[in-house]
């Protein structure tokens, strides 16, 4: 499925394509980006690394939050303000690591295996959570 133009963020084009993930099937979510009129979720198919896809690609079935999650306005803090004068991100909203340590959060964007690694041993697997 194309994500139509005015909602594109982050490069995304035509040819953007979100495999492994699978029609039907149900994902955790381990952050909530929020970049300019959209929420994106952080999620992780069976045998795959975690990445961030948009949410209305997504029924949500349980909106509860998290225990421990914590919320960064990424404008007020130094490291992640790069987030928002770059690509318009407001707010990062997940697990510890992810929201205090950017480079942990561009670990995670760029599959940096050391930080894929913090992230796995902290989330390992949890299908249908």
């Amino acid at each position: 499925m194309a994500i139509p133009s005015s909602k594109r963020y982050l490069g995304e084009m035509d040819q953007t394509d979100y495999s492994p993930l699978a029609s039907g099937e149900r994902y955790t979510i381990y952050g909530l980006l929020f970049i300019s009129d959209r929420v994106d979720f952080l999620v992780r198919a069976p045998d795959d690394l975690p990445f961030w896809v948009p949410s209305y690609l997504f029924d949500l079935v349980d909106s509860s939050t998290p225990t421990g999650w914590e919320f960064c306005i990424t404008q007020l803090k130094p490291d992640y303000k790069v987030l928002f004068d770059t690509f318009g991100i407001n707010y990062i909203f997940g697990y510890s690591l992810l929201v205090n340590e950017y480079r942990h959060y561009v670990g995670i964007v760029e599959r940096e295996p050391v930080e894929v690694q913090r992230f796995l041993e902290n989330y390992p697997m949890d299908v249908g959570g």
